[in-house]
């Protein structure tokens, strides 16, 4: 396929819409239903415009908090209004590009619609990225549950002798749960591929594998999606694993907006010249909850020290970039540490 022609694609209305939809149709996370659209938070997006590094999520705090809930005896007074109140969360936006040489992209779309056979392949790229993203933003916030929550989302059994530190079906129902009476919202599960090699093994009526027809569903555990992710923390020495509990909606994943989203173009001063397609993004992918606390630095950067490739990871992965601000129940997101056998 000549790279000449990507220009009329990359600038094709249907190019943009179509790559939108790939990145939703194709993503573990919608997939699994741990992040779902939602007008509110992509109005938020769109208010951040151009140059925003943060987009702010206003929440209500729960009305069912403390011993009696505000209740009073009707026969002892008028009954007196209690205030509800609101909370911020606090979301970074992450904006990222990739430059695409023409090895990168399929030589030959002959007999296929180049606008998806392209789009497909961009998204399947940023689809990557972003879990990479989010397992960031997981290992920073549960760094802050440990130091400053008093672990109350994590149940770390690792240290445990023997048995007891085993990931078994026994120990993801503990984990579940933390969450209490809430724990059957708890319904997805991220883990390293390892992880899900061993759990195939350990039960095998769980029913773990769809080779078939991988694309279009996930591979359930005990009625769980399993989101596959070797950014999940897998020891080989040690035997130590992570595994995460989701609920519905428990991350906000969204779109932000970029002056140019695609761009085709040519370097001639290369040695014989070289052709790529440019793809820039712009998203939130967040745990509702833990709001960025560092509203005053540009995210790609801060208290890393470094910009680049990797800096704006490592301050995802601060837990001094995060604060609470929900109950804890309304955290839709437990962790379990444990061991292989």
């Amino acid at each position: 396929m000549a790279f000449t022609n990507l220009s009329n694609i990359v600038s094709n209305t249907a190019f943009t819409q179509y790559f939108a939809k790939a990145v939703l149709d194709r993503s573990k996370l919608f997939k699994s239903g741990i992040a779902v659209a939602d007008p509110f938070i992509q109005q938020k997006c769109n208010e951040a415009g151009f140059g925003g590094n943060f987009v702010n999520l206003p929440f209500f705090n729960a009305i069912t908090t403390g011993s009696n809930r505000g209740e009073q005896r009707l026969d002892e007074s008028d009954l007196q209004p209690q205030n509800i109140t609101a909370g911020q969360d606090i979301a970074p936006i992450i904006r990222r590009g990739k430059a695409f040489g023409s090895n990168d992209i399929a030589a030959d779309v002959a007999g296929a619609d180049p606008i998806k056979v392209i789009a497909d392949q961009l998204a399947d790229y940023w689809n990557v990225r972003n879990e990479a993203r989010l397992m960031a933003v997981l290992k920073g916030v549960f760094a802050r549950n440990v130091a400053h929550d008093s672990s109350d989302l994590v149940l770390d059994i690792s240290s445990e002798e023997g048995d007891a530190a085993l990931l078994t079906k026994d120990t993801l129902l503990l984990a579940a749960q933390l969450l209490g009476d809430r724990k059957t919202e708890l319904t997805a599960i991220a883990m390293n591929s390892m992880v899900e090699t061993y759990l195939a093994a350990l039960d095998t009526n769980a029913g773990l594998y769809r080779a078939s027809d991988a694309a279009a569903t996930l591979p359930k555990y005990n009625g769980r999606d399993i989101i596959v992710d070797d950014n999940c923390l897998y020891d080989s020495a040690t035997k130590k694993v992570e595994v995460y509990l989701f609920g519905r909606g428990a991350v906000a994943y969204c779109d932000c907006p970029v002056k140019v989203p695609f761009e085709v173009g040519r370097n001639a001063l290369t040695a014989g010249g070289q052709d790529f397609l440019v793809s820039r993004i712009g998203n939130i992918c967040h745990v509702r909850g833990y709001k960025w606390a560092v509203t005053d630095a540009n995210p790609d950067n801060v208290k890393t020290g470094t910009a680049g490739n990797t800096g704006y990871i490592a301050g995802l992965e601060d837990a001094g970039n995060w604060d609470r601000v929900y109950d804890k129940k309304d955290i839709r997101v437990v962790k379990l540490v444990a061991k292989l056998a």
